[in-house]
Protein backbone atom coordinates (compact mmCIF):
# COMPACT_ATOMS: atom_id res chain seq x y z
CA UNK A 1 0.00 0.00 0.00
CA UNK A 2 1.26 3.50 -0.81
CA UNK A 3 2.26 5.94 1.92
CA UNK A 4 -0.60 7.97 3.41
CA UNK A 5 0.10 11.40 4.99
CA UNK A 6 -2.39 12.97 7.39
CA UNK A 7 -2.33 16.14 9.54
CA UNK A 8 -4.16 15.00 12.66
CA UNK A 9 -6.11 16.67 15.46
CA UNK A 10 -5.82 16.40 19.22
CA UNK A 11 -7.77 13.14 19.37
CA UNK A 12 -4.80 11.33 17.79
CA UNK A 13 -2.00 12.81 19.91
CA UNK A 14 -1.44 9.47 21.66
CA UNK A 15 -0.82 7.90 18.26
CA UNK A 16 1.64 10.70 17.46
CA UNK A 17 3.43 10.08 20.77
CA UNK A 18 3.68 6.37 20.03
CA UNK A 19 5.14 7.13 16.60
CA UNK A 20 7.69 9.51 18.11
CA UNK A 21 8.69 6.76 20.51
CA UNK A 22 9.24 4.32 17.64
CA UNK A 23 11.35 6.96 15.88
CA UNK A 24 13.50 8.23 18.75
CA UNK A 25 12.83 6.25 21.92
CA UNK A 26 15.30 4.06 23.75
CA UNK A 27 12.72 1.82 25.44
CA UNK A 28 8.99 1.14 25.32
CA UNK A 29 8.70 2.22 28.95
CA UNK A 30 9.37 5.81 27.81
CA UNK A 31 5.93 6.13 26.16
CA UNK A 32 4.35 8.07 29.03
CA UNK A 33 7.17 10.61 28.91
CA UNK A 34 6.60 11.11 25.17
CA UNK A 35 2.87 11.58 25.76
CA UNK A 36 3.48 14.07 28.54
CA UNK A 37 5.95 16.14 26.55
CA UNK A 38 3.69 16.24 23.50
CA UNK A 39 0.64 17.39 25.46
CA UNK A 40 2.68 19.96 27.41
CA UNK A 41 3.78 21.79 24.22
CA UNK A 42 1.89 25.12 24.38
CA UNK A 43 2.69 26.07 20.78
CA UNK A 44 0.93 23.00 19.38
CA UNK A 45 -2.41 23.54 17.63
CA UNK A 46 -4.86 21.05 16.05
CA UNK A 47 -3.56 19.97 12.65
CA UNK A 48 0.10 20.63 13.49
CA UNK A 49 1.13 16.96 13.73
CA UNK A 50 1.69 14.80 10.66
CA UNK A 51 1.33 11.02 10.61
CA UNK A 52 2.81 8.97 7.80
CA UNK A 53 1.13 5.55 7.59
CA UNK A 54 1.49 2.46 5.48
CA UNK A 55 -1.00 -0.42 5.70
CA UNK A 56 -2.58 1.37 8.64
CA UNK A 57 0.65 1.41 10.64
CA UNK A 58 2.51 4.61 11.50
CA UNK A 59 5.93 4.80 9.84
CA UNK A 60 6.83 8.45 10.40
CA UNK A 61 5.81 11.79 11.84
CA UNK A 62 6.54 15.51 11.87
CA UNK A 63 5.31 18.63 13.67
CA UNK A 64 4.71 22.02 12.02
CA UNK A 65 4.43 24.92 14.49
CA UNK A 66 3.18 28.40 13.58
CA UNK A 67 5.74 30.87 14.93
CA UNK A 68 6.95 34.43 14.31
CA UNK A 69 10.52 35.28 13.36
CA UNK A 70 12.03 38.77 13.66
CA UNK A 71 14.43 39.73 10.85
CA UNK A 72 16.32 43.03 11.12
CA UNK A 73 13.49 44.64 13.05
CA UNK A 74 10.61 43.23 10.98
CA UNK A 75 8.47 40.17 11.67
CA UNK A 76 7.46 37.33 9.33
CA UNK A 77 5.28 34.22 9.80
CA UNK A 78 7.56 31.25 10.39
CA UNK A 79 7.03 27.51 10.27
CA UNK A 80 8.86 25.68 13.05
CA UNK A 81 9.60 22.13 11.90
CA UNK A 82 10.15 19.62 14.69
CA UNK A 83 10.15 15.90 15.42
CA UNK A 84 10.80 14.80 11.83
CA UNK A 85 11.29 11.06 12.05
CA UNK A 86 10.92 7.66 10.44
CA UNK A 87 10.31 4.66 12.70
CA UNK A 88 13.35 2.49 13.12
CA UNK A 89 12.04 -0.36 10.94
CA UNK A 90 11.29 1.82 7.88
CA UNK A 91 14.43 3.87 7.30
CA UNK A 92 16.10 3.88 3.89
CA UNK A 93 13.49 1.50 2.49
CA UNK A 94 11.54 3.43 -0.16
CA UNK A 95 8.03 2.32 -1.02
CA UNK A 96 9.05 1.02 -4.43
CA UNK A 97 11.29 1.68 -7.45
CA UNK A 98 11.82 5.43 -7.78
CA UNK A 99 9.60 6.25 -4.79
CA UNK A 100 11.11 8.64 -2.22
CA UNK A 101 11.69 7.47 1.32
CA UNK A 102 9.39 8.26 4.22
CA UNK A 103 11.34 11.26 5.55
CA UNK A 104 11.56 12.80 2.08
CA UNK A 105 7.81 12.50 1.58
CA UNK A 106 7.25 13.99 5.02
CA UNK A 107 9.45 17.01 4.26
CA UNK A 108 7.76 17.68 0.91
CA UNK A 109 4.37 17.63 2.63
CA UNK A 110 5.62 19.83 5.47
CA UNK A 111 6.83 22.50 3.06
CA UNK A 112 3.55 22.29 1.16
CA UNK A 113 1.68 23.03 4.39
CA UNK A 114 3.93 26.02 5.14
CA UNK A 115 3.13 27.55 1.75
CA UNK A 116 -0.57 26.84 2.25
CA UNK A 117 -0.44 28.66 5.61
CA UNK A 118 1.34 31.64 4.07
CA UNK A 119 4.47 31.19 6.13
CA UNK A 120 7.36 33.21 4.73
CA UNK A 121 10.13 31.06 6.16
CA UNK A 122 10.55 27.51 7.46
CA UNK A 123 13.03 26.84 10.26
CA UNK A 124 14.29 23.74 12.05
CA UNK A 125 17.03 22.50 14.38
CA UNK A 126 18.54 19.62 12.37
CA UNK A 127 19.81 16.25 13.50
CA UNK A 128 22.02 16.29 10.38
CA UNK A 129 22.25 19.48 8.35
CA UNK A 130 23.24 17.85 5.08
CA UNK A 131 19.96 15.90 5.01
CA UNK A 132 17.85 19.07 5.12
CA UNK A 133 19.95 20.76 2.46
CA UNK A 134 18.16 18.45 0.01
CA UNK A 135 15.02 20.46 0.78
CA UNK A 136 16.60 23.90 0.49
CA UNK A 137 17.47 24.56 4.14
CA UNK A 138 20.66 26.49 4.76
CA UNK A 139 22.49 26.75 8.09
CA UNK A 140 22.06 30.30 9.34
CA UNK A 141 22.87 30.27 13.05
CA UNK A 142 26.19 29.94 14.85
CA UNK A 143 26.56 29.70 18.61
CA UNK A 144 29.54 29.33 20.91
CA UNK A 145 29.62 27.52 24.23
CA UNK A 146 32.17 29.16 26.52
CA UNK A 147 33.74 27.37 29.49
CA UNK A 148 35.31 30.10 31.60
CA UNK A 149 37.34 29.72 34.81
CA UNK A 150 35.64 31.85 37.46
CA UNK A 151 39.00 33.45 38.21
CA UNK A 152 39.20 35.20 34.81
CA UNK A 153 35.66 36.61 34.83
CA UNK A 154 35.56 40.39 35.25
CA UNK A 155 34.65 41.71 38.68
CA UNK A 156 32.40 44.67 39.25
CA UNK A 157 29.01 45.82 40.51
CA UNK A 158 25.82 43.84 39.90
CA UNK A 159 23.40 45.24 42.50
CA UNK A 160 20.41 44.97 40.16
CA UNK A 161 20.87 41.19 39.68
CA UNK A 162 18.66 39.14 42.01
CA UNK A 163 16.58 35.97 42.10
CA UNK A 164 13.45 35.89 39.95
CA UNK A 165 10.10 36.32 41.70
CA UNK A 166 6.59 35.89 40.23
CA UNK A 167 6.08 39.66 40.19
CA UNK A 168 8.88 39.90 37.61
CA UNK A 169 7.03 37.86 34.99
CA UNK A 170 5.54 40.71 32.95
CA UNK A 171 8.79 42.67 32.87
CA UNK A 172 10.79 39.53 32.03
CA UNK A 173 8.62 38.64 29.05
CA UNK A 174 8.70 42.26 27.88
CA UNK A 175 12.51 42.17 27.97
CA UNK A 176 12.60 38.99 25.88
CA UNK A 177 10.23 40.54 23.34
CA UNK A 178 12.32 43.73 23.09
CA UNK A 179 15.39 41.65 22.33
CA UNK A 180 13.57 39.75 19.58
CA UNK A 181 12.30 42.92 17.92
CA UNK A 182 15.53 44.93 18.11
CA UNK A 183 17.65 44.87 14.96
CA UNK A 184 20.67 46.00 17.02
CA UNK A 185 20.56 43.01 19.40
CA UNK A 186 19.07 39.96 17.67
CA UNK A 187 18.53 38.56 14.18
CA UNK A 188 16.28 35.66 13.12
CA UNK A 189 14.97 35.42 16.67
CA UNK A 190 11.80 33.41 17.32
CA UNK A 191 9.17 34.97 19.56
CA UNK A 192 8.38 33.22 22.83
CA UNK A 193 4.69 33.12 23.75
CA UNK A 194 3.46 33.72 27.30
CA UNK A 195 2.32 30.10 27.52
CA UNK A 196 5.78 28.91 26.47
CA UNK A 197 7.32 31.18 29.10
CA UNK A 198 5.13 29.54 31.75
CA UNK A 199 6.30 26.09 30.63
CA UNK A 200 9.95 27.14 30.63
CA UNK A 201 9.75 28.64 34.12
CA UNK A 202 8.18 25.43 35.40
CA UNK A 203 10.99 23.38 33.90
CA UNK A 204 13.55 25.84 35.20
CA UNK A 205 12.74 24.80 38.75
CA UNK A 206 15.51 22.26 38.12
CA UNK A 207 17.88 25.20 38.63
CA UNK A 208 17.33 28.85 39.49
CA UNK A 209 16.61 32.06 37.61
CA UNK A 210 18.05 35.52 38.23
CA UNK A 211 16.90 38.77 36.67
CA UNK A 212 18.66 42.10 36.23
CA UNK A 213 16.08 44.57 37.57
CA UNK A 214 16.17 47.63 39.79
CA UNK A 215 14.12 47.37 43.00
CA UNK A 216 11.85 44.59 44.22
CA UNK A 217 9.24 42.55 42.37
CA UNK A 218 6.14 44.19 40.94
CA UNK A 219 5.19 46.36 38.00
CA UNK A 220 6.64 49.51 39.55
CA UNK A 221 10.09 48.03 39.97
CA UNK A 222 11.42 49.07 36.57
CA UNK A 223 12.26 47.11 33.45
CA UNK A 224 14.18 43.85 33.37
CA UNK A 225 17.47 44.34 31.50
CA UNK A 226 18.45 40.67 31.38
CA UNK A 227 18.01 37.21 32.87
CA UNK A 228 19.88 33.95 33.41
CA UNK A 229 18.73 30.40 34.06
CA UNK A 230 21.47 28.47 35.87
CA UNK A 231 22.02 24.88 36.89
CA UNK A 232 24.53 23.48 39.38
CA UNK A 233 26.72 20.80 37.77
CA UNK A 234 28.93 18.61 39.97
CA UNK A 235 31.75 17.38 37.75
CA UNK A 236 33.43 13.92 37.92
CA UNK A 237 36.67 15.54 39.14
CA UNK A 238 34.89 16.89 42.23
CA UNK A 239 34.62 20.50 41.05
CA UNK A 240 31.42 22.41 40.36
CA UNK A 241 30.22 24.34 37.32
CA UNK A 242 27.69 27.16 37.14
CA UNK A 243 25.94 26.20 33.90
CA UNK A 244 24.08 29.13 32.36
CA UNK A 245 21.53 27.21 30.30
CA UNK A 246 19.98 30.40 28.92
CA UNK A 247 20.66 34.09 29.24
CA UNK A 248 19.45 37.30 27.68
CA UNK A 249 20.75 40.86 28.02
CA UNK A 250 19.73 44.14 26.45
CA UNK A 251 23.21 45.59 25.96
CA UNK A 252 26.90 45.12 26.81
CA UNK A 253 26.43 46.73 30.24
CA UNK A 254 23.76 44.14 31.14
CA UNK A 255 26.04 41.33 29.93
CA UNK A 256 28.87 42.68 32.09
CA UNK A 257 26.62 42.69 35.16
CA UNK A 258 25.84 39.03 34.53
CA UNK A 259 29.55 38.24 34.28
CA UNK A 260 30.20 40.19 37.51
CA UNK A 261 27.52 38.12 39.23
CA UNK A 262 29.10 34.87 38.04
CA UNK A 263 32.52 36.08 39.18
CA UNK A 264 31.13 36.58 42.70
CA UNK A 265 30.38 32.83 42.92
CA UNK A 266 34.08 31.91 43.04
CA UNK A 267 33.79 30.31 46.48
CA UNK A 268 31.26 27.76 45.17
CA UNK A 269 32.18 27.19 41.54
CA UNK A 270 35.37 26.51 39.61
CA UNK A 271 33.99 27.60 36.23
CA UNK A 272 30.99 29.01 34.42
CA UNK A 273 29.60 27.59 31.20
CA UNK A 274 27.38 29.65 28.91
CA UNK A 275 26.25 29.67 25.29
CA UNK A 276 26.29 32.96 23.38
CA UNK A 277 25.91 34.18 19.78
CA UNK A 278 28.77 33.11 17.56
CA UNK A 279 29.73 36.70 16.74
CA UNK A 280 30.20 37.74 20.39
CA UNK A 281 33.92 37.64 21.39
CA UNK A 282 33.43 36.96 25.09
CA UNK A 283 37.17 36.54 25.67
CA UNK A 284 37.60 40.29 25.13
CA UNK A 285 35.70 40.90 28.36
CA UNK A 286 37.79 38.51 30.48
CA UNK A 287 40.85 39.36 32.56
CA UNK A 288 42.73 36.77 30.47
CA UNK A 289 41.61 37.26 26.85
CA UNK A 290 43.67 34.36 25.49
CA UNK A 291 42.06 31.19 24.20
CA UNK A 292 45.23 29.20 24.43
CA UNK A 293 46.84 27.44 21.48
CA UNK A 294 49.16 25.48 23.79
CA UNK A 295 48.74 21.93 25.11
CA UNK A 296 50.38 22.96 28.38
CA UNK A 297 48.21 25.37 30.36
CA UNK A 298 49.92 26.95 33.31
CA UNK A 299 47.33 29.70 33.77
CA UNK A 300 43.52 29.66 33.51
CA UNK A 301 42.05 30.47 30.11
CA UNK A 302 38.61 30.20 28.59
CA UNK A 303 37.67 27.50 26.10
CA UNK A 304 35.25 28.08 23.24
CA UNK A 305 33.29 25.47 21.30
CA UNK A 306 31.56 26.88 18.21
CA UNK A 307 28.65 25.03 16.63
CA UNK A 308 25.81 25.62 14.22
CA UNK A 309 22.15 25.12 15.00
CA UNK A 310 19.16 26.57 13.14
CA UNK A 311 18.54 25.93 9.44
CA UNK A 312 16.14 28.00 7.35
CA UNK A 313 14.33 27.65 4.03
CA UNK A 314 13.05 30.94 2.62
CA UNK A 315 9.70 30.28 0.97
CA UNK A 316 8.63 33.84 0.15
CA UNK A 317 11.65 35.88 -0.91
CA UNK A 318 9.67 39.08 -1.32
CA UNK A 319 7.99 38.81 2.06
CA UNK A 320 11.28 38.00 3.80
CA UNK A 321 13.42 40.78 2.32
CA UNK A 322 10.76 43.47 2.45
CA UNK A 323 10.20 42.89 6.19
CA UNK A 324 13.74 44.04 7.03
CA UNK A 325 14.88 47.49 8.14
CA UNK A 326 18.30 47.96 6.57
CA UNK A 327 21.00 50.63 6.93
CA UNK A 328 19.86 53.79 5.16
CA UNK A 329 23.31 54.53 3.73
CA UNK A 330 23.16 51.56 1.30
CA UNK A 331 21.50 51.66 -2.11
CA UNK A 332 21.62 49.43 -5.15
CA UNK A 333 19.76 47.14 -7.52
CA UNK A 334 20.52 43.44 -7.86
CA UNK A 335 19.01 40.81 -10.14
CA UNK A 336 19.08 37.66 -8.00
CA UNK A 337 18.60 34.11 -9.21
CA UNK A 338 17.95 31.51 -6.53
CA UNK A 339 18.18 27.91 -7.72
CA UNK A 340 15.48 26.15 -5.72
CA UNK A 341 15.81 22.55 -4.56
CA UNK A 342 12.63 21.59 -6.48
CA UNK A 343 14.47 22.25 -9.74
CA UNK A 344 13.19 25.67 -10.78
CA UNK A 345 14.75 29.11 -10.30
CA UNK A 346 13.35 32.13 -8.47
CA UNK A 347 14.33 35.35 -10.24
CA UNK A 348 14.11 38.52 -8.18
CA UNK A 349 14.81 42.17 -8.78
CA UNK A 350 15.94 43.61 -5.43
CA UNK A 351 16.00 47.41 -5.13
CA UNK A 352 17.65 48.62 -1.92
CA UNK A 353 17.24 52.25 -0.80
CA UNK A 354 16.15 54.32 2.22
CA UNK A 355 16.59 51.36 4.58
CA UNK A 356 14.25 49.04 2.69
CA UNK A 357 14.40 46.34 0.06
CA UNK A 358 11.69 46.26 -2.61
CA UNK A 359 11.41 42.95 -4.46
CA UNK A 360 9.77 42.52 -7.85
CA UNK A 361 9.73 39.92 -10.61
CA UNK A 362 13.16 39.67 -12.15
CA UNK A 363 12.36 37.16 -14.90
CA UNK A 364 13.27 39.63 -17.65
CA UNK A 365 16.56 40.74 -16.03
CA UNK A 366 20.01 39.32 -16.64
CA UNK A 367 21.13 37.74 -13.40
CA UNK A 368 23.85 39.66 -11.55
CA UNK A 369 23.92 37.32 -8.52
CA UNK A 370 23.16 33.59 -8.51
CA UNK A 371 23.29 30.84 -5.89
CA UNK A 372 21.35 27.88 -4.50
CA UNK A 373 18.49 28.23 -2.02
CA UNK A 374 20.77 26.73 0.65
CA UNK A 375 23.37 29.47 0.21
CA UNK A 376 20.73 32.16 -0.25
CA UNK A 377 19.21 31.34 3.15
CA UNK A 378 22.54 32.08 4.84
CA UNK A 379 23.01 35.29 2.83
CA UNK A 380 19.49 36.61 3.31
CA UNK A 381 19.58 35.89 7.04
CA UNK A 382 22.92 37.65 7.42
CA UNK A 383 25.09 34.74 8.50
CA UNK A 384 27.11 34.73 5.25
CA UNK A 385 28.18 37.88 3.43
CA UNK A 386 27.43 37.76 -0.28
CA UNK A 387 31.01 38.76 -1.14
CA UNK A 388 32.32 35.88 0.99
CA UNK A 389 29.92 33.46 -0.72
CA UNK A 390 31.37 34.53 -4.08
CA UNK A 391 34.93 34.20 -2.80
CA UNK A 392 34.19 30.65 -1.61
CA UNK A 393 32.63 29.67 -4.93
CA UNK A 394 29.16 29.34 -3.41
CA UNK A 395 27.71 32.06 -5.62
CA UNK A 396 28.45 33.85 -8.88
CA UNK A 397 28.13 37.60 -9.13
CA UNK A 398 29.40 40.79 -10.58
CA UNK A 399 31.31 42.77 -7.91
CA UNK A 400 28.72 45.52 -7.47
CA UNK A 401 25.85 43.07 -6.92
CA UNK A 402 27.59 41.10 -4.18
CA UNK A 403 28.69 44.30 -2.45
CA UNK A 404 25.11 45.60 -2.49
CA UNK A 405 23.80 42.37 -0.96
CA UNK A 406 26.35 42.58 1.85
CA UNK A 407 23.92 44.99 3.51
CA UNK A 408 21.90 41.95 4.58
CA UNK A 409 24.75 40.99 6.93
CA UNK A 410 24.93 44.43 8.60
CA UNK A 411 24.01 43.89 12.25
CA UNK A 412 24.09 40.95 14.65
CA UNK A 413 24.39 37.42 13.32
CA UNK A 414 21.35 35.13 13.59
CA UNK A 415 20.69 33.82 17.10
CA UNK A 416 17.68 32.63 19.08
CA UNK A 417 17.14 31.15 22.53
CA UNK A 418 14.18 29.14 21.23
CA UNK A 419 14.24 25.45 20.48
CA UNK A 420 11.61 23.38 18.70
Amino acid sequence: MSLQLRWVDDDELDRVAETRLLCYGAATRDLDAYRERLRAEPRLQPGDCLLAERDGRPVGTCTSLSLRMWVRGGVVPCQGVAWVGTVKTHRRVGGGPGEPGVATRIMHETLRLARERGQVVSALMPFRGSFYEHFGYGIVERQTTWTVPISVLPRGPFESVRFYEPGDFQALTACRQRLAESREIRQCDIERSLATWQLYLKRWEEGFVVVDRVGGPGDAAGSVRGWMYLQHIHEPDGTDTAHVVECGYEDAAALRRQLHFLASLRDQYTRAKLTLPGDLPLNRLLSEPQITHRDTRNHPTAEARPFTRMQVRILDHKGFLEAMRLPVRTAGRVAVTVRESEGHASRLRVDISDGRAVVSDGASDSSSFECTDVTWAAIACGDLRATVAVRLGLATSDPAAAQALDVLAEGPAPFTNEYF
